[in-house]
């Protein structure tokens, strides 16, 4: 009962200082007015608390008052001991006690604060939050070398400090290799010159060495998703495969239940299965990854979308279906624009499917789907010049499947023709070999007059490159193909050689 007895006087004590009683009653209209209004400005809710139309010194106070009552009550949610079950919020239960200890101590009870940073170092080391643990470490090897000396627990204490500031030091170099290998990645558009691909091979192979001898979440977590990105910029899927297998094994064996890396382990799974072309296990392991996050969230939204590329790799035209209009339903994705953008590309790919038979839905089906114009769906996108490339071409090719079905011949010229000039003004060879490859398969596709057999002829060489070239799956790539080439590629040849379009066409 002494902490008990300490909490409550010290909260006594500090409530007796403050003046909640006299905004207690605004406070609670404040947070009527909001239920049933969100959108409201300063100037309307002074209007409907206080009558006045202009932002009072009154209100401001008020409105600082319910900002302050919102954190703690955010912070009194977010913090019950009951959000131990994971390490995801486990920081914030820790966050909470040190605070308390803190306070405690400064209020002048040290006997209580002890008793509850004992409690959260113990906390700290379980869920592997090293910074927490070296600053309770000090404190208490502080408090049992010359308040209550105890020789043992401060040596203890002193040799875990030590401990935990290597474990630091790693942590930090970790991730500062990760920035270091993110803002490569990004300068150079989505990809490794052969210089950078050996730098960032000399540190995953230093990172590694650092995992071996230190098994902290950061580090654990980081390295083997970086260990695999780098398998997967080499072309090296295999190896990849086992990174993230050994990621998954390792994560678990942590026993503090870190989604984050758990997550990250078996999409890694899953992708390098997909890069291998085993579709069937890659979905297996797709369905657990998407399982294991919230919908609507910003991983969900990736999740769903490299399942998306497995999903047409199989031809599964009905989970496709299923996948993309929960995706599209789902009232979250407008505050993922890049996502928004991609799944509104994918939606116009669904009413296609549907036009050219791939997908047969009924009724109720086509209620879930909004109506589709192409020409609308050509104007809600923007256009970007240059750092959406792989989306651009997508969108433009889309056209031009739709173009095919209706025979529009000259209007596909057309369009191949700014799809010539968008890559002579934006597209690197060295950086973009998939977009360029593809877009010369469709001039060729007009050299041989539309004709499939002569098409097919024209394009093998390239067909081939194509397809032994790596798909690229990251989002931040600018080079991210919404719905793959090679893919795209047999569409196009499947129209060609249909009976409608199996002709000579006039121009």
């Amino acid at each position: 009962m002494e902490l008990i007895n300490a909490l409550y006087k010290l909260k006594k004590t500090l409530i007796s200082k403050r003046r909640d009683d006299i905004f207690s009653k605004k406070i609670a209209e404040f947070e009527e007015v909001l239920d049933t209004n969100s959108n409201l400005t300063d100037q309307d809710v002074c209007k409907l608390l206080y009558g006045s139309n202009h932002v009072t010194i009154t209100y401001r106070s008020l409105k600082y008052r319910v900002e302050e009552k919102l954190m703690n009550d955010l912070l009194q949610l977010c913090s019950d001991e009951e959000n131990l079950k994971t390490r995801v919020n486990a920081g914030i239960v820790l966050d909470k006690l040190i605070i308390t200890g803190q306070v405690l101590k400064k209020q002048f009870y040290r006997k209580e604060s002890i008793l509850i940073l004992e409690k959260s170092y113990k906390l700290a080391e379980k869920f592997s939050f090293p910074a927490q643990a070296l600053n309770l470490g000090q404190i208490l090897a502080m408090h049992y070398g010359y308040i209550e000396t105890n020789e043992k627990k401060m040596n203890y204490y002193l040799d875990k400090n030590k401990d935990y500031l290597n474990i630091l030091n790693a942590e930090n170099y970790v991730r500062e290799c990760n920035v270091l290998i993110s803002n490569m990645y990004l300068r150079n558009v989505g990809g490794f010159s052969e210089s950078q691909l050996e730098e960032v091979r000399k540190m995953v192979s230093k990172m590694n060495e650092l995992k071996d001898e230190y098994k902290s979440n950061t580090i654990v977590v980081f390295v083997n998703d970086l260990t695999y990105f780098y398998y997967q910029s080499i072309g090296d899927y295999h190896k990849g495969l086992e990174a993230a297998k050994q990621g998954l094994a390792e994560n678990i064996h942590l026993n503090n239940d870190d989604l984050l890396g758990i997550y990250q382990s078996k999409r890694n799974i899953a992708l390098s299965l997909f890069y291998l072309r085993k579709y069937e296990d890659a979905s297996a392991w797709y369905k657990e990854v998407i399982a294991m996050v919230t919908p609507g969230t910003r991983n969900w939204f990736f999740a769903t979308s490299l399942y998306y590329l497995n999903l047409i790799s199989i031809r599964s035209y009905n989970d496709l279906f299923k996948l993309s209009t929960e995706v599209l339903n789902n009232k979250n994705l407008v505050k993922f624009p890049y996502f928004e953008e991609q799944w509104k590309i994918r939606e116009a790919y669904l009413h296609f499917l549907i036009r050219v038979d791939k997908i047969n839905i009924d009724k109720e089906d086509k209620k879930v789907l909004k109506p589709f114009s192409l020409s609308k769906f050509m104007n809600s996108l923007p256009f970007h010049s240059k750092d959406k490339s792989g989306q651009n071409i997508t969108i433009i090719v889309l056209q031009i499947l739709f173009l095919l079905t209706d025979h529009k011949y000259g209007q596909i010229i057309d369009r191949i023709d700014a799809l010539n000039q968008y890559t002579y003004r934006y597209l690197r060879k060295d950086e973009t070999f998939r977009s360029n490859c593809f877009i010369k398969m469709l001039v060729l596709m007009t050299k041989a007059d539309f004709h499939p057999i002569r098409t097919n002829t024209y394009t093998e060489d390239l067909r081939k490159k194509l397809e032994n070239s790596s798909l690229i799956t990251d989002e931040k790539s600018t080079q991210v193909e919404i719905i793959p080439y090679d893919y795209l590629w047999n569409l196009i040849l499947e129209l060609l050689a249909s009976k409608k379009n199996n002709v000579v066409p006039e121009y």
